[in-house]
């Protein structure tokens, strides 16, 4: 496939047929999607010496927000303009807060370096056009994309977005067929869309080897492989969902994916249950990463990954208990913000998909709107077990706290609004997380980080 934009391909392509009717029309029948959004995020390290923190604090505080239109369907196409922005309202936040800064930096400018800590910028991370016919749809441009291995991400000021194509289709009763193509991909402190190595959470040793920004300074990086994505969506069984998908990053690395959730009501109970199957094939992928270095038997990363999951929801609660287990052969590579463990032990700031992690979950969520209208709660704890032999691949499965076990609590508290403030919400998120030491990391890299939101829709 062509290298050049795909969003202007499809323009091209499909002008004449847009211009020939009602244009007016389409334009007018269009719908906004508004939203002003303020983030404060707080770091409380301990004493970090040895990575570099040395007991300092981070803060962030962020407003900004996003505009996006979509036209009404012509003929059955449409096309839709998504822009974003974040700012350092009052420069409240101080540039020398960026190096101490983890999960605050997505707030700003990223561009390879801390030294933007504070800039607010803009992005046009969305203009794609869709064409719907039957029960298909297919989107091509830049929009946010959302399947295993890619995923928007939104928890900090703007998403995570690509360029590629994408074809939805529920034409079979009962079934979803997805696939996605993707060439170009941008993260959340970005501007621009980098090759899809072009990220901090690719393994160290592929970005090197595709002269991301990250390695030169210089955006106009050269060509990355591009990645597809194929999945099929079954629910023809009731209360039962079947999964397959497969990700093909080309010279690279290849996975497959398949998962299985079942619900049964059992009185006033509902019972879920699930399961999820990852294997990685290497093609091409370990020999850059060259993992016997990293603790592992050979230069290969073919590996594996299982994660179990059990649910219980009686009226207003939900219990969740899940656990996983990444094969000791090797980190299974997900770069792009598709969690390998989400939905099952993944949680707030960890990674637990790098090689010989064994981790545990427990959740409890509690929707208390029948005493405080739109009040919800979400309390979990979490425990990993990690093998400090093995060598993260990427900052992705290091994250800077060493490779020791880690304990983790997290508390949500979501409070929508009602009455003349019923588009308004708020979060505020907290969380301690204990990392032990290591030989590598001596010293105690634990933290507690506080996440405050407010998102007006409208």
């Amino acid at each position: 496939m062509s290298k050049i934009s795909i969003a202007t391909a499809l323009l091209m392509s499909i002008s004449a047929a847009q211009a020939a009717d009602d244009l007016a029309s389409a334009l007018s029948e269009g719908k906004w999607e508004k939203r002003i959004r303020m983030q404060y995020f707080y770091t409380d390290w301990d004493d970090n010496s040895a990575t570099g923190k040395n007991g300092d604090d981070a803060k962030g505080f962020a407003a900004g927000g996003s505009l996006i239109y979509k036209t009404a369907p012509l003929y059955g196409f449409s096309a839709a303009l998504g822009a974003y922005t974040t700012l350092n309202p009052g420069h409240w936040t101080d540039a020398g807060d960026g190096a101490t800064a983890t999960t605050s930096l997505d707030l700003f400018k990223r561009a390879g370096s801390q030294k933007f800590y504070g800039q607010g910028f803009g992005v046009l991370a969305q203009s794609y056009l869709e064409y719907d016919f039957a029960r298909t749809k297919i989107k091509g441009g830049r929009f946010l994309m959302t399947n295993p291995w890619i995923m928007p991400n939104d928890t900090k000021m703007i998403p995570i977005a690509v360029e590629g194509v994408q074809i939805i289709s529920n034409d079979i009763p009962n079934t979803t067929i997805q696939m996605d193509y993707a060439n170009r991909f941008k993260e959340r402190g970005e501007t621009y869309f980098g090759n899809m190595a072009d990220g901090l959470d690719v393994p160290n040793a592929i970005r090197l080897e595709y002269n991301t920004h990250y390695n030169t300074g210089d955006e106009a990086n050269s060509q990355a492989p591009d990645v597809l994505i194929a999945g099929v969506t079954n629910r023809s069984i009731d209360g039962f969902e079947l999964k397959i998908w497969g990700m093909h990053w080309d010279d690279l690395v290849e996975q497959v994916m398949l998962e299985a959730d079942y619900a049964v009501e059992a009185g006033d109970f509902i019972l879920g249950f699930g399961g999820r199957y990852i294997q990685q094939f290497d093609q091409g992928a370990g020999e850059l990463i060259k993992p016997i270095n990293n603790g592992d038997n050979d230069n290969s990363i073919d590996s594996s990954l299982w994660a179990l999951r059990a649910t219980a929801n009686y009226g207003a609660a939900k219990v969740l208990v899940s656990a996983s287990q990444t094969s000791e052969d090797g980190d299974m590579i997900s770069p792009w913000r598709g969690f390998s463990t989400g939905g099952y032990t993944r949680s707030k700031t960890v990674t637990d998909w790098n090689a010989n992690t064994k981790s545990l979950k427990i959740l409890g969520e509690y929707d208390f709107d029948e005493y405080i209208s739109g009040l919800s709660t979400i309390l979990s704890y979490s425990h990993y077990d990690r093998d400090p032999s093995k060598k993260p691949y990427s900052k992705a499965t290091n994250r800077g706290f060493a490779n020791g076990d880690t304990n983790q609590w997290n508390l949500d508290i979501i409070q929508k609004l009602s009455g003349n403030f019923k588009d308004i919400e708020l979060k505020a998120r907290f969380m301690d997380q204990d990392n032990k030491p290591t030989a590598l990391y001596p010293l105690q890299t634990s933290n507690r980080e506080m996440r405050l939101e407010a998102n007006y829709r409208f």
